[in-house]
């Protein structure tokens, strides 16, 4: 559906990432930002009373970036109490009427309650929905995978990410299968591994399909994550890689 498409190293925006460069231009991290063609904003690791404001301060620091806001729950890696999962949906039109606001959304697979209500204050705003899922336990199976991605087509979402625990070699193999078969239905892909074994994946998913996968800036804050230099060269040399051996070698060298 949507051909070839431009992919992007997305970095996590947080307050100790934000306050460094506000305050220091010449600050390491600023490097690492200009790497970035994506930018997650994580609303949940910042005070609500700043949040309407974040969209502009990134965009200030980082024009040239896409950036995707989230208020991620605890179960899903984030600082956002599970318990009040229902109550992000006012947040959300709070950042919206914003007079800048990121071009994507990221909702969680098991919040799809709130898609048609969020849908409907994204669509506003000329604002993406992006479903996620994060399995911090396994990678699911080929038929739980189809069905997720059945289920956020359905819905009309544009954007589909999932993040799953790698406990073997081979089980980034499903992920990748996943991107070869369904990427082209989304704007946004990402379908990578975590954890030491799912690292290849974060690089290697791009030659499958997916044109969106993440690095720290900084400090890491997802298991198995690669610092944002070290993929920014990676997706340089994106080309020249013809085997996972050689991406799982580049890494290797480049720690």
């Amino acid at each position: 559906m949507f051909g070839k498409k431009q992919k992007y190293l997305a970095g996590l925006i947080d307050p100790e990432v934000l306050s460094a460069i506000e305050s220091d231009a010449m600050h390491p991290v600023f490097l690492d930002l200009q790497a970035c063609s994506a930018l997650e904003i994580r609303y949940d690791f910042f005070e609500p009373s700043c949040w309407k404001d974040l969209s502009a301060r990134v965009r200030k620091l980082a024009p040239h970036a896409l950036q995707i806001g989230t208020i991620r729950l605890k179960r899903d890696g984030g600082a956002f109490q599970d318990s009040r999962a229902n109550e992000r949906l006012p947040l959300w039109k709070d950042i919206l009427e914003a007079d800048q606001v990121p071009e994507w959304l990221d909702l969680e697979q098991d919040c799809l309650y709130s898609y048609e209500r969020l849908s409907d204050l994204a669509e506003n705003r000329d604002v993406n929905i992006l479903v996620s899922q994060h399995n911090f336990s396994r990678v699911p199976t080929a038929m739980e995978l189809r069905d997720f991605a059945r289920d956020v087509s359905r819905l009309g979402a544009r954007g589909l990410k999932i993040a799953a625990m790698c406990t073997a070699e081979d089980d980034d193999d499903r992920l990748y299968d996943f991107a070869h078969e369904n990427s082209d239905d989304f704007e946004l892909f990402a379908a990578f591994g975590m954890g030491d074994f799912g690292r290849v994946s974060r690089v290697w998913s791009l030659k499958e399909g997916a044109n969106l996968t993440y690095g720290a800036i900084g400090h890491v804050a997802a298991p198995g994550q690669i610092q944002v230099p070290v993929m920014a060269r990676a997706m340089e040399k994106l080309l020249e890689f013809h085997s996972r051996f050689e991406i799982s070698a580049f890494l290797a060298n480049n720690q």
